[in-house]
């Protein structure tokens, strides 16, 4: 079972962006309620400041928590700090990639948060996903049609590799001063990602 949280700024159907199963604890930032009861989608919790109001009456027997408008956190901080404190360390933001850049990079900044804190969290809006990678080694499936990009989230990533790409590097180290690992493509089943240091910000996105 994993937390669901559906953010506002969601261009596709939510379905389209997420696999929701028996189970997940779905979590709706702010207004975003509205789009998951156009869908049908059961909502378990709706979270958010509503600093622009509610545009419709939430749903009768959901609970509800109301924060201040003047707050340190985002909606989406929000609802995974409470994931978090319910027990949920798999964690999948859905949208919150395509509005506002500053919101798009508090989001990117909320996947940092939860690795920092021991949860598996990812984000997602059906064209693309990104999470953050602690050092390691990940296997991870060719989903055809998407492009993979890899950068430092911090100053450096040491001891990069990347197998089954089209363009493989070995024990390679980027920094965040230079896009180096933008549009790389997984041409094998799966791609091998590993490195020794740092924290690595991992990104698929459709191709046009």
């Amino acid at each position: 079972m994993k937390a669901i949280i559906i953010t506002p700024c969601l261009k596709s159907k939510i379905k389209d962006a997420v696999a929701i199963e028996q189970g997940d604890f779905v979590i709706c930032a702010d207004t975003s309620f509205v789009k998951a009861k156009k869908e049908n989608i059961k909502i378990d919790l709706i979270i958010g400041d509503f600093d622009t109001g509610s545009p419709v009456p939430f749903p009768e027997g959901v609970d509800v928590i109301k924060f201040p408008i003047e707050k340190d956190d985002t909606d989406t901080m929000l609802a995974i700090k409470e994931a978090a404190r319910r027990g949920y360390s798999q964690i999948a933001v859905v949208g919150g990639l395509s509005g506002r850049l500053d919101h798009t990079y508090a989001n990117i900044q909320s996947l940092a948060y939860g690795v920092k804190n021991g949860l598996d969290i990812r984000i997602s809006d059906g064209d693309n996903e990104a999470f953050i990678m602690i050092p390691g080694r990940l296997h991870l499936p060719n989903k055809k049609g998407f492009s993979l990009s890899v950068f430092s989230y911090g100053e450096n990533v040491n001891g990069l590799s990347l197998d089954g790409v089209k363009y493989p590097v070995q024990g390679a180290s980027i920094t965040s001063f230079f896009p180096l690992g933008i549009s790389n493509s997984i041409i094998s089943k799966e791609a091998e990602i590993s490195f020794s240091e740092g924290l690595l910000l991992i990104i698929l996105s459709k191709l046009n």
